[in-house]
């Protein structure tokens, strides 16, 4: 979906992603394709990236911990989650709270991403995922962090 100024600082003709928890820890992790799709994006302004409000939750729960267990030393690290932070826009969970239930029956038994699927739902986008399980289920739904880089290559 492109945007089309639906929530906060969202902008008119870029295509709308959801960001899953996924991403943001290879980000972190890894100098790869996750990060470059984030650093690309900052120079050509080709997505919307959004997530539930649920994603900095979890988050902030775990970012010691995984600035520790990344390639980087802790002040990269919390850098990099920072520059992650500033490139997603926060979404509300009321204002997609009607999608939940479509995503539960979706997903099954991967009820972790509902808040994730229902935000999807919601915007009718894409969620930007490297989360195996959850490109199995809903194929036609996730774009993994290479074919993120197609898109900003090719398309």
């Amino acid at each position: 979906m492109k945007s089309k100024k639906l929530f906060g600082n969202i902008i008119l003709n870029k295509m709308i992603l959801v960001v899953d928890p996924n991403v943001i820890i290879s980000a972190v992790l890894n100098i790869g394709n996750s990060l470059n799709v984030f650093i690309l994006n900052k120079i050509i302004k080709k997505f919307d990236f959004v997530a539930p409000e649920f994603l900095f939750i979890e988050l902030g729960k775990h970012t010691e911990k995984l600035a520790k267990k990344s390639r980087f030393t802790l002040d990269n690290a919390k850098e990099i989650i920072e520059f992650l932070i500033k490139e997603i826009e926060i979404i509300p969970e009321y204002q997609f709270k009607d999608k939940f239930e479509d995503a539960r029956k979706i997903l099954k038994e991967h009820q972790k991403d509902v808040p994730y699927l229902a935000l999807a739902l919601k915007l009718n986008c894409d969620i930007f995922s490297g989360d195996k399980i959850l490109k199995k289920l809903i194929p036609n739904r996730v774009v993994n962090p290479k074919e993120m880089l197609d898109k900003i290559y090719y398309n």
